[in-house]
C-alpha cells in the first residue's frame, strides 16, 4: 500500500525535473555582418565619435579576427583619440594579415614617426611601400618627408614633400593642406622662415568648410602649392 501523499510528492518531483531540463532561451545572435559593423564604424569615426566608431571596429573584429581593414579603422580611431601606442599596436596587427598591402604600411610608419623611441622602424616600411608604386604617390611621399625631417635632412625633406605636392592625385583638402604645412617645417628647419610663413599660409586656405564638416575634394585644391616656386 502506498502511503498517503507520495503520489503529490512524485508529481511535484517530476514537474521540477522537468523545469530543471527545460531548454534556455537562445542567446540573440548579431543581425549585423562584420563588414556592417566596419562600414558603421566609419561613419562614427567621420562624425568625430571616435568612442563609438572603436566599439563598432571591436565588434566586427570579434565576427572576424585578423579582418585587417577592421584592424586600420580601429588604428585610425585610435590614433584620433591620442592612443598611440594602441594605434601602432592594431596597425601591427593588420600589417601581420597583409604584409604586402602598401597602404598599411604606409598608416603604421606614420604612427612610428609619431613615437619618440620607434620612430627608426618607419624607414623600411615606407620606403618599402613606395617601391610598390602605390597611388596617390603624394600620401607616401609625406610620410617619406617626416622621416627625413626626423633624420636631420630638411633639404631633401622639403624635395620631397614638393614631388607629393607635384602628384596631380593629390587632391583631398586635408592630407594637401597636411602636406603645405610639412614642407613650411622643413623651411623653417633650414632657416627660411619668410617661405615657411608662405606655405603655413596656403595650407591655411586649404582648410575645410566652417563648422568642422568633413574636407571635400576639388581639382581646384591640387593647384595649391603644386606650381609654387616656395613650397
Amino acid at each position: 500500500m502506498i502511503p498517503a501523499g507520495l503520489p503529490r510528492l512524485l508529481v511535484v518531483a517530476t514537474v521540477v525535473l522537468s523545469v530543471g531540463c527545460a531548454r534556455l532561451p537562445a542567446r540573440p545572435t548579431d543581425p549585423l555582418s562584420a563588414e556592417e559593423h566596419n562600414d558603421l564604424g566609419v561613419a562614427y569615426y567621420r562624425h568625430g565619435e571616435y568612442e563609438t566608431a572603436s566599439r563598432e571596429f571591436a565588434k566586427a573584429l570579434a565576427l572576424h579576427p585578423g579582418f585587417a581593414l577592421a584592424l586600420v579603422n580601429l588604428g585610425d580611431t585610435r590614433l584620433a583619440q591620442g592612443a598611440l601606442e594602441a594605434a601602432i599596436e592594431a596597425y601591427e596587427e593588420a600589417h601581420a594579415v597583409e604584409p604586402e598591402d602598401p597602404a598599411i604600411a604606409n598608416n603604421l610608419a606614420w604612427a612610428l614617426l609619431q613615437h619618440e623611441h620607434r620612430w627608426p622602424e618607419a624607414e623600411p616600411l615606407i620606403r618599402g611601400a613606395l617601391a610598390r608604386r602605390p597611388e596617390p604617390r603624394g600620401y607616401y611621399l609625406d610620410t617619406l618627408g617626416l622621416l627625413l625631417l626626423r633624420q636631420g635632412d630638411p633639404g631633401q625633406a622639403l624635395d620631397v614633400f614638393r614631388a607629393a605636392l607635384a602628384d596631380p592625385a593629390l587632391q583631398d583638402v586635408a592630407p594637401r593642406g597636411l602636406v603645405l604645412r610639412h614642407a613650411g617645417d622643413a623651411l623653417g628647419h633650414l632657416g627660411a622662415t619668410a617661405a615657411a610663413e608662405r606655405c603655413y599660409r596656403l595650407a591655411g586656405g586649404l582648410r575645410g568648410p566652417a563648422g568642422g564638416g568633413p574636407s571635400t575634394e576639388t581639382p581646384a585644391a591640387a593647384e595649391v602649392g603644386a606650381r609654387d616656386a616656395v613650397c
